[in-house]
């Protein structure tokens, strides 16, 4: 048997039940107040006006809106 074989053939490798501890624990802050979707866009208006955002910047904000609704 060659080198090779031997070192490779000596691995069992983990165990394949191993779980994972990092699980979620329940929220127990204050809920997030909810965002007013007019003031939101009046922003967004106000920020692309002003030069803060670009177009392409604003179709970014577009698409993950997109993906949030569809």
């Amino acid at each position: 048997m060659s080198d090779l074989n031997t070192l490779s053939g000596g691995y069992k490798g983990g165990s394949p039940r191993v779980r994972s501890e990092n699980s979620l624990k329940p929220y127990s802050g204050t809920s997030p107040k909810e965002i007013d979707a007019n003031d939101l866009a009046a922003r967004i208006k106000q920020w692309y006006t002003d030069g803060n955002l670009t177009k392409e910047g604003a179709q970014i904000v577009l698409d993950e809106l997109n993906k949030i609704v569809s």
